[in-house]
């Protein structure tokens, strides 16, 4: 183990079974620890990397843990040290079938959720004195976290996402409606819907959920949100 970890960081590392959780600070070593863990838990316990699960927020601090670890274990496949968005693709990918979904569905970034809310905007009649953009996007956003939407997307009636959106008020709720309704149509998932769809998998399929905890033998997260 590394000379580099104190007293506190050592113990993080060492303690592999059950739930951890480490509270720490910015520039306490978060990352440094958890790339330490991972390679105790490869090279001490035999553990391939293929079955552990690393995540974090963003592109850049994958890749810095990733750079980490593969100084210390080099010529390994470490593909599943990776944002939880990223993660949430590749796991749709191979799960998407039980939402009847294509494997090549699309992951809108940020232009194309604006390029489909304009899209809304001017089949509602709505201008931007009413509502602009982000305020749109940001209520959308919050309406996801609140509401067991996915079985409406879901739906093989979806159209009626449609009718629920005509007959709905106030306006955000009429432009969600119809956001959904663009959304089914060309199968296309934001960011939110990443996180959502993946966790509506796990929980309504339990066969599904089995696989992937037989495959993931441990789950590190950098640090999460709440």
């Amino acid at each position: 183990m590394s000379v580099l970890l104190n007293e506190e960081q050592q113990a993080a590392v060492l303690a592999t079974e059950g739930y951890v959780r480490v509270i720490a600070g910015a520039g306490s070593g978060k990352t440094r620890t958890l790339s330490e863990r991972f390679v105790f838990l490869v090279k001490e316990l035999n553990i391939s990397p293929s079955s552990i699960l690393c995540l974090t927020f963003s592109n850049r601090a994958a890749g810095e843990m990733r750079f980490r670890i593969r100084k210390m274990i080099p010529d390994q496949d470490l593909g599943l040290i990776c944002t939880f968005h990223s993660f949430c693709v590749a796991f749709l990918k191979e799960e998407c079938h039980f939402l009847q979904y294509p494997k090549t569905f699309l992951v809108m970034d940020n232009l194309d959720k604006t390029a489909l809310l304009q899209t809304v905007f001017e089949k509602l009649g709505v201008t931007l004195k009413e509502l602009t953009i982000q305020e749109a996007s940001d209520q959308i956003g919050a309406k996801k976290g609140g509401l067991d939407y996915v079985p409406l997307v879901l739906s093989s009636q979806f159209e009626e996402l449609l009718n629920a959106g005509q007959k709905a008020s106030p306006l955000t709720d009429k432009i969600f409606y119809h956001y959904l309704y663009e959304q089914r149509k060309s199968f296309a998932l934001d960011f939110d819907d990443l996180l959502y769809f993946t966790l509506y998998i796990l929980r309504q399929n339990r066969t599904i959920r089995e696989k992937w905890q037989k495959k993931l033998e441990y789950i590190l997260i950098d640090e999460y949100q709440d």
